[in-house]
């Protein structure tokens, strides 16, 4: 129990405390992404505004100024006047071509109106947007075409920068933003797991002491009982009320030395010191022993407990058939003591009387994922458990009776159940039968 409570614990702190750490990480990632990007456009404004200032003041300017701009900043320059280019080849060569990205670029610009043949008219300067540009080699530029009007006719600068290295640079800014998340979940988790260890330590130790206590009162108390219900046995009644005192001195030593083997049994399965014995086993020999068992004990309650086995001959189950039918017998007897006591006698009942005074046990054969496995289901009639109920049934003294005046059963027979079904493997759940009443389905 405490195992998997405290994986659980862990869990749910690594991964809550985990999701708040990515959003803070995430979240200045993006902050950090959005800077770059708008540096990176400041900067490639103010080189297009170098440029226009330059264009706009001389009419010339050295080559030496535009090589040095273009190695500097990782620009490409192209500059024509009157549809003549200035006598420059250009000095920074990126991945891509040079007239290739020109050729993008003006593309890029005609789905804004700017064609390579257009110039200002309503004013003295025509400019595009800041646009982005893709290579052949997922190369990344930034681009931009803007035109002049001259005293002589007009100027045409086409600017890219490429901005490969700096995408590269934010990727590794990313990948290790990555890293260090990964870095403290892990730590969050491995300190989650000594945090939580440490303050489950104390809950854990007291609630083995208390199953020790359990266990050792259990022992202690059997031999009184013992004592008393043979002494009883040993007494002759003097009158009928003294053999009517007698009887309820035994009955109610019975009713303890069960609570007493029950206690005992619940304990051992939850310290797992249970021995468990698997082996391969006919599950159909086990259902007609139970059969034989409880058939009797169903007709003298006047219901019936019938057996359905498949055409075909069930595979052999793997797991400790002492368990198993220790697991059958306690759902038999809920079964017997819930649907067949407390079934609708009436004609108007669901089914019909008959039909709710009976008790079906069935074993089907299937598979998942490519395991056989068999299904023993025990299927009644009678008042049925509702959804809530379902939820708290397999706790230990639980019972439907809140106020607990029928005293045949602890609430401890379907905790036994699920302990020993878990301890093997094997899949205990509950479900609605069709037709009113509840239905126990065991996968072995």
């Amino acid at each position: 129990m405490f195992p998997k409570l405290q994986r659980k614990l862990v869990i749910i702190y690594t991964l809550s405390t985990g999701l708040i750490i990515t959003l803070i990480l995430a979240a200045m990632l993006l902050f950090y992404v959005s800077s770059q990007e708008n540096r990176q456009k400041a900067d490639f404004q103010n080189h297009l505004f170098t440029l226009m200032s330059k264009l706009q003041a001389d009419e010339h300017f050295s080559d030496s100024f535009l090589v040095q701009l273009e190695l500097k900043n990782h620009l490409i320059i192209y500059i024509e006047e009157n549809r003549i280019p200035f006598f420059f080849s250009g000095s920074y060569q990126p991945s891509a071509d040079r007239e290739a990205l020109r050729n993008l670029a003006e593309e890029k610009a005609k789905k804004e109106g700017i064609y390579p043949n257009s110039h200002p008219v309503s004013s003295n300067l025509l400019q595009s947007s800041v646009f982005s540009l893709k290579g052949q080699e997922n190369d990344s530029y930034l681009g931009n075409i803007l035109i002049l009007q001259t005293s002589s006719g007009y100027k045409k600068l086409i600017l890219i920068q490429d901005i490969s290295e700096n995408r590269l640079r934010l990727l590794k800014t990313a990948g290790l933003y990555f890293l260090a998340d990964c870095i403290g979940i892990l730590l969050l988790f491995l300190t989650g797991h000594w945090f939580v260890r440490r303050s489950l330590k104390p809950l854990e130790e007291t609630y083995t002491k208390q199953q020790d206590f359990v266990s050792a009162a259990s022992h202690e108390l059997r031999s009184p009982l013992s004592v008393i219900r043979t002494t009883a046995d040993a007494v002759a009644p003097a009158s009928p009320g003294d053999a009517r005192l007698l009887e309820i001195i035994k009955r109610e030593c019975k009713r303890g030395s069960s609570l007493i083997n029950n206690l005992l049994l619940l304990a051992s399965a939850d310290q797992k010191k249970w021995a468990v014995k698997k082996k391969e086993f006919e599950i159909d020999e086990l259902l007609l022993e139970l059969l034989e068992l409880y058939e009797p004990l169903c007709v003298s309650k006047e219901g019936k407990l019938l057996l359905i086995l498949p055409a075909e001959t069930l595979p052999k189950v793997y797991a400790d058939p002492d368990l198993c039918r220790q697991i059958f017998t306690i759902l038999l007897d809920n079964a017997v003591s819930y649907a067949l006591t407390h079934a609708p006698e009436a004609p108007g009942a669901p089914g019909g009387a008959g039909h709710s005074r009976k008790i079906i046990l069935r074993a089907e054969a299937s598979s998942s994922h490519g395991r056989p496995h068999v299904t023993v289901s025990v299927a009644d009639h009678g008042p049925g458990i509702s959804d809530e109920e379902k939820k708290l049934i397999f706790d230990s003294f639980y019972r439907s009776d809140q106020s607990r005046n029928k005293k045949e059963h602890f609430g401890l027979g379907l905790s036994i159940a699920a302990a020993l079904a878990k301890i093997q493997g094997i899949s205990l759940h509950v479900r609605d039968t069709d037709g009113g009443g509840t239905t126990f389905c065991v996968k072995i």
